[in-house]
């Protein structure tokens, strides 16, 4: 065995994004300590002395199971600190989220009050997940250069701003404008905030997987949550005190953010503004970032206006040819551009590609069913907003167990078997879904199917983000987080899409006109559908367990600081921990 073969995966993949860093962050390596991770510069050279000696002192006292659990990171200063951040981390994952909870009960009303059109009423919740997906990776760029905590905190306040502006809408236009401007706000949050966990939290070990567990558990918890505050403000008042209470929440939570986000920067503390403004403009990835917004802008647009508008009408047809020519471009320029905003390498770990593709259809069945679930309730079966949410509280409390259990069997269950798990989960939720009726009984199909769904959510996003933010080095972990979310917001805004389509088709056949199920029952066939391609790929990952610690994690460490020059001739293979051995 050479010398090559030897080298770690984690190795080949922080050597062979050198050259990005140093276009990228051209003055990192200077200003930091030799040996230093380029990622974590908030302690700044006496801080990295200061965390040294703590960990020297923390290890020669600490009991073998606290080592096993991990100590806290340095850049906390109080285990309060911590446990608020990944409060916060979690509070950002889950805001994109949220509000399409809090929107989805409360359709049918804003409907009616505004006069809106189904295909209106899909993009309430469709422009969200558009713009959060469009936006993320530009955003996630641009945490990594001008600063992640800043972004964060500018994140979460505009999406106060904006809540309360759509609280005020007074037409369909205004409402689905300013609900897509509050995509690009909760997209500003997500990438920093998985920046600074995957710095923070650098080494595998019991404490980062439930860390991670808990900030993946905000995705599928927040449009619960969401539409459960959603249900009672709406009692209470009318569905316009639903988006005054996100707007009071998230401008407390940018309140708390203030004073308990670290500064963890993927550049040196020390380098001026101007500067990193000058390494902004140079190397901002603009062209790709126009045409990833324009290109799924178009797609979406098309595949939601199509059944209304007519297959053949000319500006559908532009829209579907000309959004599709600029994704096809996009790809093309990421593998030219010296900086871009998906490096390409990513996609050459087979199990990063796997995973992905093996998650995402079941989250866009997920998030499909969950939307015409709570349209079933209020249309057909004519429940109050709150009566709908009350209902959907069995989902939220089976999500905060489930992903605790996901958070502890990370390292001891083989994580290919946690993804068919959670496949097997979506699908049959879904079916349950598609087989009931107005009148039938809520414990015999929609509370089992809320118990499953979450089961696919909670153990596929801990399974996929786990990886995700191994495959990537530190420096690049808000970036990391930026692909992972982009990928999950526009499978939400196409599969919000898809359905729709289906659903407006269906309402006017004569099956429909005679029983007003039909709609509803095409829409879950499709989320049935998206749940059963994941399981087409779900044969070609090779994933053992993650985030577990051991001695080997240590010597890859220890070998990836040894032999750089090795790795560097060596494409990037993503995650060292937990990863079987393709054959």
């Amino acid at each position: 065995m050479n010398d090559d073969t030897k080298t770690p995966p984690s190795s080949r993949s922080k050597s062979s994004l050198d050259a990005t860093e140093r276009a990228v962050h051209p003055t990192s390596r200077a200003a930091s300590a030799p040996g230093a991770e380029p990622g974590v510069t908030e302690m700044g050279a006496a801080g990295s002395d200061h965390e040294a000696a703590s960990s020297g002192d923390n290890s020669s006292r600490s009991t073998p199971q606290q080592r096993a659990f991990g100590e806290r990171p340095a850049v906390f200063k109080s285990t309060w600190q911590e446990v608020a951040f990944v409060f916060q981390a979690t509070n950002a994952t889950a805001t994109s989220s949220f509000f399409q909870g809090a929107s989805a009960i409360i359709t049918a009303s804003i409907g009616r009050e505004l006069g809106m059109t189904q295909g209106e009423i899909t993009w309430i919740t469709a422009s969200t997940a558009l713009t959060a997906g469009a936006f993320q990776l530009g955003l996630g760029q641009m945490a990594d250069l001008l600063g992640r905590r800043a972004v964060f905190i500018v994140g979460m306040a505009s999406f106060s701003a904006f809540a309360l502006l759509v609280a005020f809408a007074q037409d369909p236009f205004w409402m689905d404008i300013v609900c897509g401007i509050l995509g690009v706000s909760s997209a500003m949050v997500v990438p920093p905030a998985i920046g600074i966990m995957g710095a923070a939290y650098d080494k595998p070990s019991k404490r980062k997987n439930l860390a991670f567990s808990a900030f993946s558990a905000g995705n599928p918890l927040g449009f619960v949550f969401g539409s459960i505050l959603s249900g009672i403000a709406t009692r209470i008042f009318n569905w316009r005190a639903a988006y005054i209470l996100i707007a009071i929440l998230w401008a407390i939570f940018t309140v708390v953010a203030i004073f308990t986000i670290p500064k963890v920067e993927a550049y040196p503390l020390d380098q001026p503004f101007k500067e990193r403004l000058k390494t902004f403009f140079k190397t901002f990835d603009s062209v790709g970032t126009v045409m990833t917004i324009f290109g799924t802008g178009l797609l979406t647009a098309a595949v939601t206006l199509g059944p209304t508008d007519g297959w053949r009408a000319a500006h559908i047809i532009a829209m579907l040819v000309l959004g599709t020519l600029l994704l096809i471009l996009f790809v093309f320029w990421e593998r030219v551009y010296p900086t871009p905003l998906m490096p390409p390498h990513i996609w050459k770990d087979w199990n990063f590609t796997f995973i992905i593709l093996a998650s995402l259809p079941g989250y866009m069945g997920f998030l499909s069913g969950q939307f015409w679930l709570a349209f079933f309730m209020q249309e057909l079966q004519r429940l109050a907003p709150l009566t709908v949410a009350v209902h959907l509280i069995p989902q939220a409390v089976a999500g905060l167990v489930y992903n605790i259990i996901a958070g502890s069997v990370l390292h001891r269950i083989n994580n290919t078997l946690l993804l068919a798990v959670g496949s097997a989960a979506y699908i049959a939720s879904n079916v349950l879904l598609a087989l009931m009726r107005p009148d039938s009984l809520y414990w015999a199909f929609v509370f089992p199917s809320l118990i499953l769904s979450v089961v696919g959510a909670d153990f596929q996003f801990n399974v996929a983000n786990m990886y995700v933010m191994q495959s990537l080095p530190s420096h690049q972990q808000a970036l990391a987080g930026g692909i992972f979310n982009t990928i999950f917001r526009l499978g939400a805004a196409v599969a919000l899409g898809i359905s729709t389509a289906v659903f407006t088709s269906a309402q006017g056949t004569p099956e429909a006109l005679a029983d007003p199920m039909v709609p509803y029952k095409k829409a879950f066939q499709v989320s049935i559908g998206l749940s059963a391609i994941s399981f087409l790929f779900l044969p070609f990952v090779r994933l053992g367990t993650q985030g577990h610690t051991s001695q080997a994690s240590d010597d890859v460490k220890s070998d990836a600081t040894v032999a750089p020059v090795a790795a560097a001739a060596t494409p990037a293979t993503g995650a060292s921990v937990g990863k079987e051995e393709r054959p």
